[in-house]
């Protein structure tokens, strides 16, 4: 529909153009309505133009794949640290609810781990399918130890659709070993990732964030805290009390208030009589403790020392 204001215009144009008519020349009154019949076709379809454009700009809100990044390849964090000896499975998702994957059909992947001193692999080395792609799946598992690194895919059987969403892919255990220190980080990292859908086009993907992992702090018990080195056999030494006992390697240093060094102890010693390295008996106060793992700081604390 013509705008009305355009319609107003052209009928003064058209009153014009008969005044015009009666003062000059045939050609200059063809030339006068040319430009009005121009005036009336541009006011029509002005609002269609813009109509276009903003359903344009509506249709690019609708339209998720211009809006969002391609579906993340991630694993799947862990509530807490974990102890020495846990088991642990490493769950591979992809997508999410706010950026699903669209017609997965199969992916492959790349990975990595930082280190393997206090991490094995569950035997049989496998990956599994997850339920995201199941049924009727085929998986391919590579290992290569010497690089830390694993190869792995997961494909659905021919004749089976993508599927759409998001979920777990892939499973792998693990587990930390019995001799872990606390507070030892591992991490995982997803590279290299190739999907495609049934008939065998790329669908885009991108790796999601890392996984760092650490393994739990056992608790050191400090007691009897005050304690009281009057050699009367009650409360004469106090102990740095941990399940296995204080690992070989690790050490604590007792200072006074100004941070200087009392006593030190290590390989596995756990307990203090209130004396220093001279075996000089030390005068009642407060005195700190700080439990190294090398240059790694476990626990620190305060003791008080009473006679």
């Amino acid at each position: 529909m013509i705008n009305q204001n355009c319609l107003k215009l052209g009928c003064s144009v058209m009153r014009f153009s008969r005044q015009f008519s009666r003062r000059f020349s045939r050609t200059g009154v063809l030339i006068t309505k040319g430009f009005l019949l121009t005036y009336l076709i541009l006011c029509a379809l002005t609002p269609k133009i813009s109509a276009g454009k903003e359903a344009g700009k509506e249709s690019d809100k609708k339209d998720p794949k211009k809006l969002t990044a391609p579906a993340g390849v991630w694993i799947e964090s862990l509530n807490k640290p974990l102890a020495a000896g846990t088991q642990f499975s490493l769950n591979i998702l992809v997508g999410n609810e706010m950026q699903p994957i669209d017609g997965l059909f199969g992916i492959s992947f790349e990975l990595h781990y930082s280190s393997s001193t206090y991490l094995e692999f569950v035997e049989p080395v496998e990956a599994t399918a997850g339920p995201f792609l199941e049924p009727d799946t085929y998986t391919f598992t590579r290992h290569e130890p010497e690089n830390q690194i694993f190869f792995l895919a997961v494909s659905r059987k021919r004749g089976a659709a993508g599927q759409s969403g998001y979920g777990q892919v892939m499973q792998l255990l693990a587990r930390i070993t019995k001799g872990a220190p606390p507070l030892w980080p591992v991490c995982f990292e997803i590279k290299n990732i190739s999907a495609n859908d049934y008939a065998g086009t790329a669908v885009p993907v991108q790796a999601g964030p890392s996984l760092c992992l650490t393994v739990a702090d056992t608790p050191i018990d400090v007691m009897p805290n005050p304690f009281t080195p009057n050699d009367d056999g009650s409360n004469d030494q106090v102990e740095f009390k941990r399940d296995g006992g204080m690992p070989g390697n690790w050490s604590i240093l007792i200072m006074d208030r100004s941070g200087r060094a009392i006593k030190r102890l290590t390989n596995g010693e756990y307990f203090w009589d209130g004396r220093n390295e001279k075996r000089h008996k030390m005068l009642p106060g407060i005195y700190l403790y700080a439990v190294h793992n090398g240059k790694q700081t476990i626990k620190r604390g305060l003791l008080w020392l009473i006679l």
